[in-house]
């Protein structure tokens, strides 16, 4: 049987470097089955393009497969949708999967595109759902870490290793799964579960060898909280620096592992270079909203503790907690700053489907727009509490300037990326403008009427980057839109 496996693009990606990271996902299931004796093929589309929605045009891999997989987050799905529809509509009787975090969330949105839907971890199920004729929804299943086997990174098609850098050739490692953490806006225990499931240090340490024959002398482990159980980490770090390789790594941390100086201390030993921290605020307030089992004295001791142990750090912020102010943000984007932080990313607070926040926002009634393309962290998508959505807007991309100002380097990039970011989104923004200019501070601190969330939502519908002329009053409970196509305004 021949497989195409594809991890779908979204439309921009402020974040450039992963837009060349894989998900592991497709290559593990790619893996399994070739070690089955299918023929399988990955593609990302940060290498391939697999759909031109202009011309109407798949990938030549697309017609000759049998099944074609395609997996997904949010801010990927419509895209995911779109390459779908375009496989059903060209190849009637193709069979198409889909899977990943969030058809997981959303399986009914995700089966009108596709023919099964595999929900959670597909490692166990993969076969049966791609080597039968199997339709619906499948439920998959937590997978033993210790029976996944090191993906082929070679299944990954089209990918220019560079071999000039490389430091920039990174290869992509998995240790462990799940987060014994709860934060409200997060989607990894909805996928992976709170149990923290790691592999062995043996075969952890065989799968870096192998890289290492591979020629890659930089990983980044994918774990979502790298450290969770210290002392099998440290098992792990003992045989790394034991094996004596030229071999750097990056991973994500915990405020909580960093207290623990011995096991930075190994971190370094092992070459580790950046450790990558969600601090999320120095507002102990946004701290509880978002279920965050940290202090800000416990967050300024981590970073300092890591930085004496000779590691690099970037820290991972959100902007928007109900709890939020202007001064509240101002305080945290200052204490990037001065806390030295080696780099850092300033996300707009976003409700990931399937998460806590997520519901909340949904009863509330507070979601800007479902048009899953801008759930992105560095798109606007719901009303804050205490500020217009321009406002959070316009806090996100100063956080970014004042933060990378203070080298040229980094001020030359903050500015190229977001010079790019505002010509992807001037609808956008314009959108945000003319709405924000209408809506007092104090209307979006309270509930927005429902006729009023229904016209917004209605202008969602039609895209933002339409050009729709579009204005609105806000006149205790009436509103209205101006210069709307015909068919909206039969609506009204």
């Amino acid at each position: 049987m021949k497989v195409v496996l594809i991890e779908p693009s979204p439309s921009f990606n402020l974040y450039f470097f992963i837009e060349k990271m894989p998900l592991l996902g497709p290559l593990y299931l790619g893996t399994i089955l070739e070690k089955a004796g299918h023929a399988v093929k990955v593609f990302k589309e940060g290498y391939t393009r697999m759909y031109n929605e202009k011309t109407d045009t798949l990938h030549p891999a697309i017609a000759d497969a049998d099944v074609v997989g395609i997996s997904s987050i949010t801010h990927s799905s419509k895209r995911a949708y779109s390459i779908a529809d375009a496989v059903r509509r060209q190849f009637p009787g193709k069979r198409v999967v889909m899977g990943g975090s969030h058809p997981s969330a959303l399986p009914e949105e995700a089966l009108l595109h596709a023919d099964c839907v595999v929900v959670g971890e597909a490692e166990n199920v993969v076969r049966s759902v791609f080597e039968t004729d199997v339709q619906g929804i499948v439920q998959g299943e937590k997978t033993d870490m210790d029976t996944l086997p090191p993906v082929n990174l070679s299944l990954l098609q089209d990918v220019k290793r560079n071999t000039k850098n490389r430091l920039r050739d990174i290869a992509p490692i998995m240790a462990s799964r799940g987060c014994p953490h709860d934060c409200v806006f997060c989607s990894v225990t909805g996928m992976f579960g709170r149990k923290y499931r790691i592999r062995s240090a043996d075969l952890v340490m065989e799968e870096v060898l192998m890289r290492y024959g591979e020629g890659y002398r930089f990983s980044f482990f994918y774990d979502d909280n790298f450290a969770a159980n210290p002392a099998k980490t440290k098992i792990f770090l003992e045989k790394l620096i034991r094996a004596d390789l030229d071999f750097h790594w990056s991973s994500q941390f915990s405020v909580h592992a960093a207290k623990d100086k011995e096991l930075l201390a190994l971190l370094k030993r092992s070459q580790c270079r950046r450790l990558y921290i969600g601090i999320e605020s120095i507002n102990p307030g946004a701290l509880k909203d978002y279920n965050k089992s940290q202090t800000v004295e416990e967050i300024r001791s981590a970073i300092a503790n890591i930085h004496d142990a000779g590691l690099q750090v970037h820290t991972m912020l959100i902007l928007g907690a109900d709890s939020d102010t202007k001064e509240s943000i101002k305080k945290t984007v200052r204490f990037a700053r001065e806390s030295k932080s080696d780099s850092a990313q300033f996300s707009v607070l976003y409700p990931i489907p399937g998460t806590r926040l997520y519901t909340a926002m949904k009863e509330q009634n507070r979601l800007f727009v479902e048009d899953w393309e801008y759930y992105d962290g560095s798109h606007s998508v719901i009303i804050p509490k205490n500020f217009t959505p321009l406002k959070l807007q316009k806090f996100s991309i100063r956080a970014y300037r004042s933060f990378y100002s203070r080298t040229l380097v980094h001020w030359m990039a903050s500015r190229v990326g977001f010079f790019i970011w505002k010509l992807k989104n001037r609808d956008y923004m314009k959108h945000l403008r003319r709405v924000s200019r209408k809506i007092s501070r104090k209307a979006f601190g309270r509930m927005i009427s429902e006729k009023y969330i229904a016209g917004l939502r209605r202008f969602g519908e039609l895209h933002w980057l339409k050009r729709i002329g579009y204005a609105l009053r806000q006149e205790g409970a009436r509103y209205r839109l101006e210069r709307m196509p015909e068919q909206m305004q039969e609506t009204q």
